[in-house]
């Protein structure tokens, strides 16, 4: 391996960990997410437009389409913050289940919950009270990440303005560089693309279940729509995004009743061990990893740089499987 191809090593591990450390891994995710969509949306106009109209029809469509998402979402968000009936709605709930737990569980079990929580009556006010300068630092630390982004955004459209030299015409070291980034963008599109997939399905399925087999049985289960929602956003994240809706949508499931709950739960894990399944057929099959191997750089990149780890872990997986099957080491 020359020398040229490890500094260009180098530059990419200094780049990564710098995203790292300074919790930019939202930032580069959107970024390269925009990229690469801007980029198959020009290839697709080419056929029809020259090259100069495409790249800046794709921008401008994505731009739009951004927009308008962010309007359905930002509009969304506000009537379920601001109807006080839903916020009630939950808290009457969380105070239900509650009073189930404490009158319904053994008191063998009642002992292993702590108190604080089976004591948990507050108010919404007086729990931001209690909490204002953690909720102070969440914000400002979300604010900063939404200026990242912006400004990743920003950087996807101008770099998909660009017009890029061939690479076989670039200097060596860049050159090398380039073909990082091309192995890097690959691996994004292969685990993101196909982890939407994967979350489509499952949401499909839960969606299915919560908003036509349970109201049919007579047993609806509350903001249903919002679980549903939830099961696709947390479903992005491979493996462990699945256990995260299973456990809300189980604990919400209980207010009801504990069979509705048990139910719930057996239906989650059937669907859970689907997802595996679907999981091997079409990430297994784009960089050969059995879900073992997708967990377990989840919980290291997890315990070395947290959730931006996490968020990172089976894209940055694949792209070293990429560079070592490139190489014909694995």
């Amino acid at each position: 391996m020359s020398k040229i191809v490890l500094s260009a090593y180098a530059v990419m591990a200094a780049m990564l960990l710098i995203v790292l450390n300074m919790r930019m891994v939202p930032a580069l995710l959107i970024g390269l997410l925009i990229f690469l969509l801007a980029q198959k949306l020009c290839l697709q106009l080419k056929r029809f437009l020259p090259e100069t109209p495409s790249r800046y029809l794709s921008v401008v469509f994505i731009a739009l389409i951004i927009t308008l998402g962010i309007y359905v979402v930002g509009h969304s968000f506000s009537s379920l913050i601001g109807d006080p009936e839903n916020l009630h709605g939950l808290m009457q709930m969380l105070q239900k289940t509650v009073g189930d737990l404490k009158a319904d569980l053994p008191p063998e079990l009642i002992q292993y919950i702590p108190k604080d929580w089976l004591d948990q009556s507050g108010s919404m006010g007086e729990l931001f009270k209690e909490h204002a300068a953690e909720l102070s630092i969440a914000g400002k630390k979300g604010a900063h990440t939404l200026v990242q982004i912006l400004l990743s955004i920003a950087i996807a459209f101008i770099l998909s303005l660009h017009s890029f030299n061939p690479i076989s015409q670039s200097k060596p070291l860049a050159k090398a560089l380039r073909e990082r980034f091309m192995f890097l963008g690959q691996a994004f599109q292969d685990i993101v693309f196909a982890q939407v997939k994967i979350s489509a399905v499952n949401t499909a399925l839960t969606a299915i279940f919560l908003l036509f087999v349970l109201p049919s049985s007579g047993h609806p289960l509350p903001y249903d729509k919002i679980l549903v929602l939830l099961t696709f956003v947390t479903g992005l994240l491979p493996v462990i995004g699945n256990l995260m809706s299973n456990t809300v949508i189980t604990i919400i499931a209980a207010s009801i009743s504990l069979k509705v709950a048990l139910a719930c739960l057996v239906f989650l894990v059937v669907i859970h061990k689907l997802e595996y399944f679907v999981n091997a057929k079409i990430i297994g099959h784009k960089i050969n990893a059995a879900a073992w191997e997708i967990l377990l750089a989840l919980l290291v990149m997890e315990a070395l740089f947290g959730i931006n780890g996490l968020l990172l872990a089976p894209i940055l997986y694949a792209y070293i499987k990429a560079e070592l099957k490139a190489h014909q080491l694995i």
